[in-house]
């Protein structure tokens, strides 16, 4: 009897020394999060301090014009739109307002929808102190007897394993240091 006791004492331990090392690696979370934000800009500049260059002149000769369709046009104020679009959902504008041969007001704007995706990435290490709980069995040879009991185990930051267990028979404390191979 006492050599079985022995050889599975012997297994055990070489079990435990033998065991392949697993690197606990921290748990990483990743959120995504996508904000939209939207951006409407409005300018507008009154005539004397808007710049503007006269790109050609044309000149038409042997026509007849009523001079009070002339003035009329000369008086009359106009309004120029122009949009360039950036994409389906984004826009610039420009609006003139001309008379008398001389730009009024120009308005400008646009309309901008700026997408941020903000990656939050959290590493979780694990727990340094953790507290486990088992049952143990214990055999004495002198009286022959089979002892039956519970233990906690107590793990350690610095790679130490503190144990205290107690069964029918006895009661047991213990420290176990990491072998690193």
């Amino acid at each position: 009897m006492r050599d079985i006791i022995t050889a599975i004492l012997i297994i055990a331990v070489l079990v435990l020394v033998l065991e392949p090392k697993k690197e606990t690696k921290p748990i990483v979370i990743t959120k995504y999060d996508t904000t939209i934000q939207v951006k409407n800009i409005v300018k507008y500049k009154r005539g004397e301090s808007i710049p503007f260059v006269v790109l050609d002149t044309i000149y038409k000769i042997d026509e007849v014009h009523d001079t009070i369709r002339i003035m009329s046009d000369y008086n009359r104020i106009y309004a120029y739109y122009d949009t360039l679009k950036i994409d389906s959902a984004q826009y610039v504008y420009v609006s003139d307002t001309i008379s008398q041969n001389k730009i009024l007001g120009r308005g400008y704007g646009g309309h901008f929808i700026q997408k941020e995706i903000r990656i939050e990435t959290t590493k979780i290490k694990p727990d340094r102190f953790a507290v486990y709980w088992g049952v143990l069995g214990d055999y004495r040879e002198f009286d022959k007897k089979v002892g039956f009991g519970f233990g906690l185990a107590f793990k350690m930051p610095k790679n130490g394993l503190f144990t205290l267990g107690a069964t029918t028979n006895q009661y047991s404390v213990g420290i176990y240091k990491k072998i690193t191979l």
